[in-house]
């Protein structure tokens, strides 16, 4: 199913581009993957949605995967001979690091996107030479339960040894009640079951099997930056039991790709206090939009966990949440690694969101058009637009088109409004799946008392450069999430924007004093950007609306373990966490 979307998502970009209305960027790209996510996620949705639009393709070979790539690659070149296609829109490149990283930034002018699935490390490394990367990048994915059962174990102990933890959504760290001890965790992973070959695993439809002193990256040492592990005593699986929250000296958590490794924290609230327990999980919440994991898991009583559920869900803004239960035999524990996009589960891998453009310059939603990533608005459709919004809007909207200067800016604001009404018309939306139950749309930035996007707004700054932000949040249930730093010099803005009757956090500072307050007090930010000066001499880019607005507001899905789960849906389809339009 999300294969089909995808393809009509591509027939759509190219509807609009022979209207006139877009360009679809065709330059070659380069295509570098993990190998277990080949068929849809990966290698296969990345080259073959850009072939269908026209677009070359170079598959690059990955040092520990190489085999796997260039077989994959040689397969598909054999199809297009059947289709009679022309073989030179498919290029393997076999090469080491330096030499791709090389190639790479040789052709930055030439080329068209690099699109990566790799460690948030690697991702800062590409980027460094290649600003036009869009990576993926997994995360710290956690496991929340109040209770200590089996069915509990059994699913931290499954969703930590996935795939030989090869998985994107496989565990790394489990949130666990206070009263489990480090004995309690070499008890659970007892049950690892060791495997002797993939194809062993296959005929067992073992998906949680663990090649005994199997490959894969260093294991922990009792020198790493994360601290001293325990290894268990016969499985080639580690672990750390604190009572708090990892807190890693570089600021990341070691992913160890290809090992079993978690670390467990012993402070889920059970019954505790109100006051208590809302502590406990502000700050489980911090560290969550702090790491960005893809995927968070929670488990409780049937009775506590939707409550528990949605303070997690409404103070992050995670891609992946799901809802599991210790009491209730329909409504099973939930496991981290639990993702399906071809059942209306949206899924990403998403860098923390203050620092995601050192990673990628957007980040990467399933199912999507791939295409769309580099693809832009004609400049002479936007300024042909008549400036009519299709659905209602606040009445600051229609003077604030009014005073943007630039016919472009102003079709393309137009454009992000209707994007944004008919996005919310309904949300969230539900999903299709056979055996659980899935809602999904775009949301709002975490509700956190105080947390917000920082927008600075520079000397230089007109208000065509920040319309589109700035109507991003201010037309939206967003509007309280934002405060906009303005450079005390730029009194055209200062004087213009309490004009639209909005109740706007806005801090008029210099540079230097936006900087140190943000050094300072950072943690409290969700997003720091800061608007870029349009100049004369540079032609504007305007990117498709559901990119642009990727870069401020989350999206993603929460699910039920249960099946046609009902109250799931009502009760968590009342969230104001969804975004909707004011």
């Amino acid at each position: 199913m999300a294969n089909s979307v995808e393809r009509k998502l591509n027939d759509l970009l190219l509807d609009e581009e022979i209207a006139g209305k877009v360009v679809v960027n065709r330059q070659p790209i380069f295509v570098s993957c993990v190998s277990n996510f080949t068929n849809f996620l990966d290698l296969f949705r990345k080259t073959l949605r850009s072939l269908e639009l026209g677009i070359p393709c170079v598959v690059l070979g990955r040092s520990h995967t190489v085999q796997h790539s260039y077989r994959w690659t040689e397969l598909l070149v054999d199809l297009m001979k059947e289709e009679e296609l022309d073989l030179g829109m498919v290029t393997y490149l076999s090469a080491q690091l330096e030499d791709i990283k090389y190639v790479t930034s040789e052709s930055v002018n030439e080329a068209g996107m690099l699109y990566t699935t790799c460690s948030r490390q690697l991702a800062k490394d590409i980027k460094s030479t290649y600003p036009k990367t869009i990576a993926s990048t997994g995360g710290p994915n956690t496991l929340f339960t109040t209770e200590w059962t089996k069915q509990v174990q059994d699913a931290i102990r499954m969703s930590a040894s996935i795939e030989c933890a090869g998985q994107c959504t496989a565990l790394r760290h489990a949130v666990v009640p206070e009263t489990v001890k480090p004995e309690d965790v070499e008890a659970m992973f007892n049950d690892v079951t060791h495997v002797t070959s993939s194809v062993e695993a296959l005929r067992q439809s073992a998906f949680d099997g663990v090649f005994a002193q199997h490959g894969g990256t260093s294991p922990p040492s009792s020198k790493s930056s994360d601290g001293a592990y325990i290894k268990h005593s016969t499985k080639d699986a580690y672990y750390k039991v604190s009572s708090s929250l990892p807190a890693p000296e570089n600021g990341e958590l070691e992913e160890y790709w290809r090992k079993v490794v978690v670390d467990v924290t012993t402070s889920a609230p059970n019954t505790p206090s109100h006051s208590e327990k809302k502590a406990k999980l502000q700050e489980l919440a911090k560290w969550l939009i702090r790491h960005q994991p893809i995927s968070l898991a929670v488990n409780a009583p049937r009775s506590q966990v939707f409550d528990l559920g949605r303070d997690l869900f409404e103070t992050t803004s995670l891609v992946v949440t799901t809802i599991g239960s210790t009491d209730k035999d329909d409504a099973p524990p939930a496991l981290s690694c639990q993702a399906r996009p071809q059942e209306a589960e949206c899924f990403g891998e998403f860098p923390p969101r203050k620092t995601m453009g050192v990673f990628t310059e957007y980040p990467m939603i399933i199912p999507s058009s791939n295409p769309s990533y580099d693809t832009h608005y004609q400049r002479s459709y936007l300024e042909s637009h008549t400036g009519e919004v299709n659905g209602k809007v606040l009445p600051f909207v229609k003077d604030l088109l009014m005073d943007i200067s630039d016919a472009a800016v102003r079709g393309y604001c137009v454009e992000i409004l209707n994007y944004l009404i008919d996005a919310t018309k309904e949300n969230p939306k539900r999903g299709f799946g056979s055996d659980r139950t899935a809602i999904w749309g775009l949301q709002r930035p975490p509700m956190l008392e105080e947390y917000r996007s920082l927008i600075r707004v520079g000397a230089g700054v007109t208000l065509d450069d920040i319309a589109p932000i700035f109507l991003l949040f201010n037309a939206t249930n967003a509007s309280s999430q934002v405060e906009f730093s303005v450079d005390a010099s730029n009194e055209e803005l200062i004087d213009i924007l309490p004009k639209y009757g909005l109740v706007l956090k806005l801090k008029i500072e210099d540079e230097d004093s936006f900087d140190q307050r943000v050094d300072h007090d950072g943690d409290n930010y969700y997003n720091v950007v800061k608007v870029p000066q349009s100049s004369d001499s540079e032609v504007t880019k305007f990117p498709m609306p559901g990119q642009f607005v990727s870069l401020y507001l989350p999206m993603g899905h929460i699910k039920s373990t249960m099946k046609n789960d009902e109250e799931f849906v009502k009760y968590f389809g009342k969230s104001e966490k969804w975004l909707k339009m004011a």
